[in-house]
């Protein structure tokens, strides 16, 4: 690797692939393809390392083996810049990729390059609340919160001008969490690592059940691990997943229905997050002013 390219580090959920599932590749701007580092990290996610020799856009492909698909966002777009002093970067996974609901973190560095302001946007199906931080030390961490999936456009300038790779291109996935009808039996993806579903019991417990009911674990069509779920009153839901009689990692698992997602179009959302709405096509904006 040159010297002066900034490595890609990437931590991406990939629910219930299964061990060894995940192939991915790198296209350089010159259209060399490269083999990433893959690490599993057993809650549901990998992380992919790559070590840059070129500057510029380059693009990921993750591919599930298990239907030979793509997984959730894939490709991905992310920008390689070079490590010089003086140049104002960005850079961090909320660049490329972010799930609903979640903060979507990145840094801006803006060390030894003179005054001038910093002006931040983030445009998308959803308005995105932005966070940005003064570091003190010529850096800037920054957050937004995207409430809908989709493609977003991540606006970066100084001085105004843009930043090298803005604006860029960040995938938000809807993980976790699916639109299912009220009434019907639906899908609901969990963060489950474990290659044998024999070994595992499913039961789910609803807000005003006493006691858990069983449910059956299911191999979905892209890969993940899930099961199938009705939804029938608001409130929390529990589903405990278990390996001879031990909860597995991140079970039991928060399923909550909301007042506003009972009817035609209802939705149900794993963990505890809730979702705020917002109209579409809306613009988050921010700014900063470097101390000098």
């Amino acid at each position: 690797m040159a010297q002066d390219m900034r490595p890609f580090d990437l931590v991406i959920p990939v629910t219930g692939a299964g061990p060894g599932q995940i192939t991915g590749s790198v296209k350089t701007p010159s259209g060399k393809v490269h083999t990433p580092h893959i690490t599993e990290n057993k809650d549901g996610t990998i992380t992919v390392k790559y070590s840059p020799v070129e500057k510029g856009l380059h693009e990921l492909s993750l591919i599930n083996k298990y239907n030979n698909k793509h997984v959730g966002g894939s490709p991905f777009q992310f920008h390689v810049d070079e490590i010089k002093s003086g140049q104002v970067t960005a850079y961090g996974p909320g660049l490329t990729h972010g799930v609903v609901s979640e903060p979507c973190n990145f840094t801006i560095n803006t060390k030894d390059a003179g005054a001038g302001g910093l002006a931040l946007a983030v445009e998308g199906p959803s308005k995105a609340e932005i966070k940005c931080v003064d570091n003190k030390d010529g850096t800037c961490s920054v957050s937004y919160f995207p409430t809908k999936p989709g493609d977003y456009a991540i606006i970066v300038k100084f001085a105004d001008k843009h930043v090298p790779g803005s604006p860029f291109n960040a995938k938000i996935t809807d993980f976790p969490g699916r639109h299912v009808p009220l009434g019907r039996s639906s899908e609901v993806p969990l963060k489950i690592n474990e290659p044998d579903l024999s070994q595992l019991t499913a039961s789910i417990k609803s807000p005003s059940a006493i006691k858990e009911e069983p449910c059956q674990l299911k191999r979905l069509p892209n890969g993940n691990i899930g099961i199938s779920f009705t939804p029938r009153e608001t409130g929390e839901h529990l589903v405990s997943v278990k390996k001879h009689g031990r909860h597995v990692t991140n079970s039991p698992f928060k399923i909550n229905v909301g007042p506003q997602e009972i009817g035609d179009a209802s939705k149900v959302k794993v963990s505890g997050l809730g979702i705020a709405e917002a109209d579409a096509g809306e613009i988050g904006r921010a700014s900063c002013r470097e101390r000098v």
